[in-house]
């Protein structure tokens, strides 16, 4: 286990801190909630890597994968649903 890998979680953490204080603001955003699933993905990924190291190693390790897969597929979602959030519809004829 590096030290990199525990500075993560505990900045990651401390960051998830603020988001759970602060999130009315963030319910502002369009299409929050898969920003912060997003987040949440992440920082279980985070949570994975330093506990792959301590126990259940194959365990932690493919939850480690799934987090990170799943943060990028869900901030595609968010992306693709903020962007979209109160545009109108153009069409190629338009």
């Amino acid at each position: 286990m590096s030290e990199n890998e525990i500075l993560v979680l505990l900045v990651g953490t401390l960051v998830l801190g603020f988001v759970l204080l602060y999130r009315r603001d963030i319910q502002r955003l369009p299409a929050y909630q898969y920003l912060f699933a997003a987040y949440l993905s992440a920082w279980i990924a985070w949570v994975a890597t330093v506990a792959e190291h301590v126990f259940f190693y194959t365990f932690f390790n493919v939850l480690e994968h799934v987090g990170y897969a799943a943060n990028g597929v869900l901030l595609l979602i968010w992306c693709w649903k903020g962007l979209r959030n109160g545009a109108p519809e153009h069409h190629a004829h338009d």
